[in-house]
């Protein structure tokens, strides 16, 4: 992949735009190998004498709270592939820091090329993932859950135009990115996107955000190993539940609870919360659907 994306910079044509896309394979596991997690052979020898401290909410207790189809379903299966040993643990999620490493090194090879070429300082450079990953908490492995580890990404935007950077909290989401690529470019953005340009966050451009106070998060899969859930996620709270089964609710106030480990659904203190983030849903649900 860095090889095909540095022959792309040196032919690119002088003087003229251009906008890559890079979708590296890495750090996704393969699934066929019991190895699970192939890096290059050069970073054999990373993190070999490092202890990875052992994932938070790791205890038979945090899986035992979750919904007996969580527990019954894909994240478990691959929990058992991956991390259910701490010998295999340890090998696991050095394999697949590896990875990670390996893509950091294939992106200083980039950005390298872009400095031979002399177009450092004029390239614009968005870094984020697809969707978050859980690395043995609840006893979980995989993505597809509403929880944080599975829902965060990474989101880095680099412009060389800028002087130092920001560490931004706000909510931003990917469906953001195709707005931003081409606010920076200074092409009228369509008002059929549902994301917003995140460019006033460099220091460069200095234009007002308006913040987002909520999202809908939803993972759909008709698929009986990953149950189908939907969600609304503010601020301050996280709420959702099973397309299955409306009953199965989680309600989580992440200011006080950043770990997800008190479920306040069915308690009557946050009762009227639970209505409202029900109610946000499901006008969200209905807003997205026209």
């Amino acid at each position: 992949m860095g090889a095909n994306v540095i022959d792309f910079i040196k032919n690119a044509p002088d003087n003229k735009p251009f906008a890559l896309s890079i979708s590296f394979n890495a750090p996704h596991a393969a699934d066929s190998s019991p190895e699970q997690y192939i890096w290059p052979v050069e970073l054999d020898t990373m993190y070999q004498n490092v202890t990875i401290p052992p994932p938070l909410l790791g205890g038979d207790d945090s899986f035992e709270k979750l919904p007996k189809p969580v527990r019954e379903g894909f994240n478990r299966s691959r929990w058992k592939w991956r991390y259910d040993t701490p010998e295999k643990y340890q090998k696991m999620v050095k394999g697949y820091y590896r990875m990670i490493s390996g893509i950091d090194r294939v992106i200083g090879r980039i950005r390298a090329a872009l400095d031979q070429e002399g177009i450092s300082k004029n390239t614009i450079i968005i870094l984020m993932g697809d969707n978050g990953y859980f690395i043995g908490e609840r006893q979980m492995a995989g993505k597809w859950l509403m929880y944080e580890p599975s829902l965060r990404v990474p989101l880095i935007i680099y412009n060389p135009k800028d002087k130092g950077g920001n560490t931004i909290d706000d909510l931003v989401l990917n469906v953001d990115v195709p707005s931003t690529i081409l606010d920076f470019a200074k092409v009228e953005i369509p008002e059929s996107y549902q994301g917003t340009s995140l460019t006033g966050y460099t220091r460069e451009h200095h234009k007002k955000i308006e913040k987002r106070d909520h999202f809908l998060c939803e993972h759909l899969w008709d698929f009986k190993p990953i149950p189908a859930s939907e969600g609304i996620r503010t601020e301050k709270y996280k709420y959702f539940r099973y397309l299955h089964d409306h009953t199965l609710e989680e309600l989580y106030d992440l200011e006080n609870d950043p770990g997800e480990e008190n479920n306040l659904a069915g308690t009557k203190e946050f009762e009227k919360i639970l209505q409202e983030l029900r109610n946000t849903c499901k006008e969200s649900i209905k807003k997205l659907s026209k």
